[in-house]
């Protein structure tokens, strides 16, 4: 198996790479790196198709705008529940302002908020502002995803090693 090569700052990297088209045969990846690929891939067909299920479904008034961006706010909400401090739209506007307006946000989360994946709820500290806490469905969707992702890893050889919290 080829050995991994070091991990360079990503920009030096990019502004040397060439604005070619690569042949097939130019490109080797470690087994690691192909597995990690494909579940980039499964994880995206999983997500369309759990998306074409919802709207079908009419859970949603509009179906999500953007996938990625859906996933991140849910993850966001749910790993923020999960770790006892709960997130606002403010921060989470803050996490994916590189790449979406707040505005965006703020539509995404009156979606998830009338499919039923989350609540607001006012912050006992500060009434001003809105804690968006995940729902008894996000938390199915999210654990059916996670046990999904992980037996795929499973399957192509990874042994998840979880992060000691003590």
């Amino acid at each position: 198996m080829k050995k991994p090569k070091a991990i360079k700052t990503v920009s030096e990297e990019i502004a040397k790479a060439a604005p070619r088209t690569l042949s097939k045969s130019s490109v080797e990846l470690t087994a690691e790196e192909m597995a990690i690929l494909e579940i980039e891939v499964a994880w995206l067909h999983w997500r369309s198709d759990f998306r074409r299920a919802v709207v079908a479904s009419g859970q949603l008034r509009t179906p999500w705008r953007n996938i990625f961006e859906a996933d991140a706010i849910l993850s966001l909400i749910a790993h923020r529940w999960l770790t006892k401090a709960p997130i606002t739209l403010k921060e989470i506007a803050t996490y994916l302002s590189e790449f979406s307006t707040e505005a965006t946000i703020s539509r995404h989360i009156d979606d998830m908020e009338f499919a039923g994946m989350l609540e607001k709820i006012k912050d006992p500290a500060d009434n001003r502002r809105l804690l968006l806490i995940p729902t008894e469905r996000l938390l199915i969707v999210g654990r059916n995803f996670l046990q999904a992702k992980i037996m795929f890893m499973k399957n192509k050889g990874f042994i998840p090693d979880p992060i000691d919290s003590n």
